[in-house]
């Protein structure tokens, strides 16, 4: 009897245990529309990004240039549920306002899909090709990886200019992408 309530109890700490450790993967619905562009984020695995906000919103988007844009320009956070108290500031000044620095403290969480493996990844930690061949649903855009010899070995294929970390990230970047 210790013998199958120990192997019980095994399976359920197992089973417990590979759920906790499952990769976390975007889930986006078919009538999801991009915030920026109006593509259906869904029709593009390989290039759609998130963000999470702290009231648990997710959202999704068809590249990361979207995203990015999102993110540096967005205008109408206001439209997004994000209208309580959490989201003003003493003054009363809405998060729409402020400065992306600023606003991460409303953000929970920007992922990303590496390109090579299609796994979800955090957009922070990320390596993005930029100048290759490739090209995101909205044209010229960053190629993001999870890992830096993943980036380089794409560049050797498909051509990229340099190798970006989020920190590199400004406006003017994906204003010229957007061009």
């Amino acid at each position: 009897m210790r013998v199958i309530l120990g192997i019980i109890a095994m399976f359920l700490f197992s089973s417990i245990y590979l759920s906790a450790n499952e990769p976390y993967q975007m889930k986006v619905s078919k009538d999801e529309r991009d915030n920026i562009c109006g593509l259906q984020p869904y029709k593009y695995p390989r290039w759609m990004s998130e963000i999470e906000l702290i009231n648990g919103k997710k959202l999704h988007f068809a590249s990361v240039k979207c995203m990015m844009l999102f993110y540096f320009k967005n205008d109408r956070w206001s439209d997004l549920g994000i209208k309580d108290d959490k989201f003003k500031l003493k003054d009363g000044q809405v998060l729409a306002h402020l400065r992306p620095q600023k606003r991460e403290a409303y953000i929970k969480a920007m992922r990303v899909t590496d390109y090579k493996t299609t796994r979800t990844i955090d957009a922070k930690k990320a390596y993005y090709v930029f100048g290759s061949r490739v090209i995101s649903p909205k044209g010229d855009d960053l190629v993001p990886f999870q890992y830096e010899a993943d980036a380089k070995e794409f560049i050797k294929e498909f051509g990229g200019s340099k190798i970006l970390r989020f920190s590199d990230f400004k406006l003017n970047l994906f204003d010229l992408l957007n061009l």
